[in-house]
């Protein structure tokens, strides 16, 4: 349907949306835009999502082979945010800025003032750091350093100079440092060390394109699981290359160029194939047959463990033929945040510790010198590579097309690099202060603050209502409902010039080196996160203000909602309140019962782990789930005649689920409240719009290699989502209330005889 024709039925959206105080008619396409991507000519009740979306892809079509293999209104949110923050950034520096905002505009200048950097380096910035490190093994003698250059390759590189490389530049290598909320004691974090996996990050969302960081570790991630060892053997040679591995070539030949080294070109290729196996068996780890690696511990109970204990375990398995004092190296690895790491400092013990730790110790134990250094430093260069001068940063562009990767336009790369898009907090808080006195209207805290309040006694209301929950897991979920605390917006701190001042006091920014700045700023956010190890706090902020996404966090009882989920499409504001409570209304509800999904029951009202259902109860939760299972793993995703996997995607279904019934009833809840409400013979219903706000929510579309990868991840996770279409679907076709409004015959594909419900 064209666009001049879907404009007759415009009239259609004349509708009734509930104010603070009387009934308010939405008139304008301003107020609700996303008619045109209605296919009124589809029937609700056989298909939902083609009624409210099928003319999406008319508008934001894509192709299967183009590295965006996802557009939704996420997406578009992500766009409009990036282009509203680009303008803070590129304004001029004023000299009433707060220092933090100063820093964020100055960081911006250096990323985008690539010339300068390509120009006026006097010393290319790889090279910086071989200089710091004393040497590139892999490259042997060169004649930047002359002829003791293997002295000082050799020279003082172990454990903890890998620590120091780590924190100075906020990436793994070969162990992964982490925070971990204690799930036994909820006023403490504890350190998580584990393997550096490679793993690609699980996302609230399938986000159209990830990060940078995020297509690094992919790559890795490809390289380990293309390249599989079977045992302690080195991978021949000359095998098929990974886009990684071709990056980790151009990258050596470049530094050999620079650096005067006399090896040649087939020479490097070969040991860079041993640097990409020795990367591999740092993935998997390597343990001979018949190895018997004692446990860390003889308490078998135990969930956490002394550095000291750690040392006793080396010692015992390795000797001095691995040089490695856990306390120096914690030490060295949090030696940018104000942990105090002594022999009796906690770490994390997880069943498979001694065996994960040992694989990996091995490992690097089995290997020369030349090749760990090497692998280190090409790590670090890989992570820093679209930071660098123009020769690596094309390199790296190469990698992106080749694993069809998003390449952002230099301003929108700068711009969600500082306001950290898809992850922390970066400078995206200095940002925030701008936007927030700009760009915000910041009575919608008190708007979203009212809804959250609504949805948290609907959601009690449920709670009791419940069949299958006995009184006291019942009185148990009330007590957690209640306990239920949420972030809205960003820090309340940032408003104020002085304490957003002092939180970045530390981090130091030039207008004119940006790979210095890049590697300031991911050290910042590493550092940032792992001192909470001396601060467990529910309401301390983990995420980036402009991250469009929202969260759960079980372990804290905590739900986060980012400002850029407090803008259209997801929030208008109290003029609009159903379509909010479809929305927004729905995304809170779904973050709430993730505290009483598959995983969430496992958590008390203070995120800890212990029983707080009786045995019966988790039986009929369990029977009830099953509905979930059989009723998602029926569906097929027919561009690629994939069957859905019910179980992977079980937790996120009973989120969508139990989301929309819950706002459902608190916007009926809303209407009720009004005096009188007014409609006329062609507008829609309240409880229409309520679903077509929903529907028009998750709008979206899909490359057939993005529903492969989805597909793919119900797989191997228990954390994937269904893909869009399914979660409009899948959710109204369980509600009577739905198919009440729509008026859908008993039977039709979206009101079906059997219907799953939990909430």
């Amino acid at each position: 349907m064209c666009c001049e024709t879907m404009k007759i039925f415009v009239f259609i959206f004349l509708i009734v949306l509930i104010g603070k105080e009387d009934a308010k008619t939405v008139s304008s396409d301003e107020e609700f835009n996303e008619w045109k991507y209605m296919n009124l000519s589809a029937d609700p009740c056989e298909n939902f999502y083609e009624y409210t979306c099928g003319n999406f892809e008319h508008f934001y079509p894509i192709a299967d082979d183009t590295i965006a293999s996802l557009m939704d209104q996420f997406s578009l949110l992500e766009d409009k945010l990036a282009a509203v923050t680009n303008d803070i950034l590129k304004s001029d520096i004023k000299p009433n800025d707060p220092e933090a905002l100063k820093k964020a505009k100055s960081a911006y200048l250096a990323c985008t003032e690539t010339v300068f950097m390509d120009n006026f380096e006097l010393i290319n910035p790889e090279v910086r750091v071989i200089q710091k490190y004393r040497g590139f093994p892999v490259l042997g003698q060169t004649e930047f350093f002359g002829s003791n250059s293997s002295e000082l390759s050799e020279e003082h590189f172990g454990w903890n100079e890998l620590a120091d490389m780590a924190a100075e530049f906020g990436i793994n290598i070969f162990l992964t440092p982490s925070l971990y909320f204690d799930t036994q004691n909820a006023s403490r974090n504890i350190l998580r060390i584990s393997t550096d996996a490679m793993e690609v990050p699980v996302q609230f969302r399938p986000h159209r394109s990830p990060s940078y960081e995020d297509a690094i570790e992919e790559g890795f991630f490809k390289m380990a699981t293309t390249n599989r060892r079977t045992n302690g053997t080195l991978r021949s040679y000359g095998k098929t290359l990974t886009s990684m591995e071709i990056l980790l070539r151009k990258l050596v030949l470049k530094l050999k160029r620079i650096l005067g080294s006399d090896r040649s070109d087939e020479y490097l290729f070969e040991r860079v194939a041993n640097i990409s196996n020795f990367l591999v068996g740092v993935y998997y780890g390597y343990i001979p047959e018949g190895t018997e690696v004692s446990p860390i511990t003889n308490d078998t109970t135990a969930y956490v463990v002394t550095l000291k204990q750690l040392n006793e375990w080396t010692q015992k398995h390795f000797g001095n033929s691995v040089q490695l004092d856990w306390v120096e190296y914690v030490k060295r690895l949090l030696q940018f945040t104000h942990v105090d790491v002594d022999e009796n400092f906690l770490v994390l013990h997880p069943t498979d510790l001694h065996t994960s730790l040992y694989g990996v110790l091995n490992w690097v134990r089995m290997n020369d010198h030349e090749i760990i250094k090497s692998a280190a430093l090409l790590r670090v260069f890989v992570y820093t590579a679209t930071d660098s001068d123009s020769e690596s940063r094309t390199y790296f562009n190469d990698y992106l097309k080749a694993t069809k990767k998003t390449i952002y336009p230099r301003w929108e790369y700068c711009t969600r690099k500082i306001i950290d898009a898809t992850d922390t907090l970066s400078l995206g808080l200095a940002v925030a202060y701008e936007y927030q006195l700009k760009y915000f209207d910041t009575s919608k805290l008190t708007d979203a603050l009212s809804m959250v309040n609504n949805l948290q006694s609907t959601f009690k209301e449920i709670i009791n209502e419940t069949e299958w929950m006995d009184d006291d897991s019942k009185a148990a979920a009330l007590t957690k409902a209640d306990n239920i605390i949420t972030l809205l917006g960003y820090p309340e701190f940032i408003k104020n010039a002085t304490l957003l001042d002092q939180f970045y006091q530390n981090l130091q920014i030039t207008t004119w080196d940006h790979f210095e700045n890049s590697k300031q700023l991911r050290a910042f956010k590493n550092s940032y996160t792992l001192n909470m190890i001396n601060y467990r706090q529910r309401k301390a902020w983990e995420k980036s203000p402009f991250n469009a996404n929202a969260y759960m966090n079980r372990q804290n009882n905590r739900i986060i909602l980012p400002v850029s989920m407090l803008t259209s499409i997801f929030f208008q504001g109290s003029t609009s309140s159903i379509l909010d409570y479809s929305r927004l209304g729905m995304i809170i509800s779904h973050e709430m019962t993730h505290g009483f999904d598959s995983q969430g029951f496992l958590y008390n009202q203070f995120g800890i782990i212990e029983p707080w259902w009786t045995e019966q109860t988790i039986e009929n939760f369990k029977n009830n789930s099953e509905c979930f299972v059989e009723q998602y793993s029926n569906y097929t995703i027919p561009e690629i005649n994939v069957r859905m996997n019910g179980s992977g995607s079980l937790n996120e279904n009973l989120a969508d689920n139990g989301g929309l019934r819950i706002a459902f009833r608190a916007m009926k809840h809303i209407l009720d409240q009004q005096n009188s409400i007014k409609l006329g013979s062609n507008e829609l219903t309240p409880e229409q719009l309520f679903f077509v706000g929903y529907g028009t929510m998750w709008c979206s579309s899909e490359s057939v290699s993005y529903l492969t990868a989805l597909a793919k991840s119900c797989n191997t996770t228990t954390n994937c989502h269904a893909r869009s279409q399914l979660r409009v679907n899948g959710v109204v076709s369980n509600m009577e209330d739905f198919a009440n409004t729509f008026n859908c015959p008993l039977g039709s594909p979206m009101n079906p005889e059997n219907k799953c419900i939990l909430w």
